[in-house]
């Protein structure tokens, strides 16, 4: 088989990949923690249950298509920062959410930009290498119920989840 078939059918299997809608870790990242992996079936349904469920002390949220930490965020990541390098047996997944606006690539891109962001902050403070995972979702589990802004902007985020 020639380099040039082997190259098509990587590309070909990528891009399949690419369009089947399901969430794909950053390179040579893991998958997020089991328990941020809930069926579908388990997802809250309402705006009002889609609001509650996120976790305000441990997001950082972005405006529409923004992908730049705020002041308030960049706050709350240098305190979390802090207890990362307090702890280091304690590990850190970001994960990446989006709004339900948008085409399901686009939101796998701006939740990788907006992952990339934090994680940048993080290890600006001295957070190590080890003790952090990356991994984007977009709107693919979170968000698709959204009809008002307030909804909506609370999907717009990166949720740090730790485990030890």
């Amino acid at each position: 088989m020639s380099a040039r078939l082997i190259y098509q059918g990587v590309f070909v299997l990528l891009t399949l990949a690419a369009c089947a809608g399901k969430p794909v870790p950053l390179s040579n990242e893991s998958a997020p923690p089991p328990e941020s992996r809930k069926p579908v079936a388990e997802a809250p349904t309402s705006e009002k249950d889609l609001i509650a469920a996120v976790d305000l002390e441990n997001s950082v949220f972005f405006p529409s298509s923004g992908t730049t930490v705020d002041a308030a965020g960049r706050q709350r990541l240098i305190a979390h920062a802090a207890r990362l390098k307090e702890n280091p047996e304690l590990m850190v997944t970001l994960v990446g959410h989006t709004d339900d606006l948008g085409s399901s690539s686009y939101n796998l891109a701006i939740a990788e930009q907006r992952v990339n962001a934090v994680y940048a902050i993080l290890r600006s403070q001295g957070v190590p290498l080890t003790q952090i995972q990356r991994y984007s979702i977009g709107s693919e589990q979170t968000g698709r119920g959204c009809k008002s802004a307030d909804c909506r902007r609370s999907m717009r985020r990166v949720q740090l989840m730790f485990s030890q």
